[in-house]
């Protein structure tokens, strides 16, 4: 008796820039989808307006992914852009500070300007009432209506990043480029053995640009979507194919 033949785990992925060859790949995918969508046209005619003939237009394949590892080159590939490596001006966060015997606070890392209003430092108290006239002298934040023991949230400041920091521009101009897009799977039968392995094969892939970063209250793993749309070559009308590769 033939063995059945299931799909049972998910896709890992390959994407290869077709324009400078660079590559990234994920073998942590949460989901992977591969939508393949017909369009057709129903002419209908006579009595009762009954179906005469059904016109096929073309083949829309769709392909989305769902990654649970974080990957900067994902977006790389979604933006068009590429990350380059130097220092920047980041933002801190809101944190809580207690004010010692000298009025002092210190900060976590130096503003970019002894000037508080130049560096963007808001400092505030337990009332939430903004507290003006602060002094910085490096990472030393001095409070000079303050009393030892009070409590301020500093709202934020402007400090340099380290030279090694990655920064990815979103810029509006640019937009994502062809690839290849390699999906890979294996075919299980009822032993939970894998006979095949099941390649899918696209050449030229275009990622869609659209993506969504989704985090929550909840610790959990946020999770990276990747979609793209696969579009026919310019000297074939093949798409794409799939290979079942024998495993011994």
């Amino acid at each position: 008796m033939a063995s059945k033949k299931l799909v049972c785990d998910v896709f890992d992925c390959l994407i290869k820039d077709n324009a400078d060859g660079s590559v990234a790949g994920s073998t942590t995918l949460q989901s992977a989808n591969i939508d393949v969508a017909v369009s057709e046209v129903e002419v209908r005619s006579g009595k009762g307006n009954a179906l005469q003939a059904v016109l096929h237009i073309q083949r829309d394949i769709n392909v989305s992914l769902t990654d649970v590892e974080w990957k900067m080159e994902w977006l790389e590939k979604q933006l068009g852009t590429t990350t380059t490596i130097g220092s920047d001006i980041a933002y801190a966060m809101p944190t809580w500070y207690t004010v010692n015997s000298s009025k002092q606070i210190t900060l976590p890392a130096t503003p970019i300007s002894a000037t508080p209003a130049d560096a963007g430092l808001k400092i505030y108290d337990t009332n939430g009432t903004e507290i003006t006239g602060a002094t910085l002298s490096g990472a030393v934040v001095t409070i000079s209506t303050a009393t030892e023991g009070d409590e301020v949230e500093v709202r934020t400041f402007k400090y340099n990043t380290p030279d090694t920091t990655q920064v990815l521009n979103f810029e509006a101009d640019k937009f994502s480029k062809g690839c290849t897009l390699v999906l890979s799977t294996f075919e299980t039968d009822e032993n939970e053995s894998h006979p095949y392995e099941l390649q899918y094969q696209f050449p030229t892939a275009i990622p869609v640009g659209n993506f969504q970063i989704n985090t929550s209250s909840e610790k959990n793993a946020s999770t990276q979507t990747f979609d793209l749309k696969i579009v026919k070559p310019t000297t074939t009308t093949v798409a794409g194919k799939l290979l079942r590769i024998p495993l011994s």
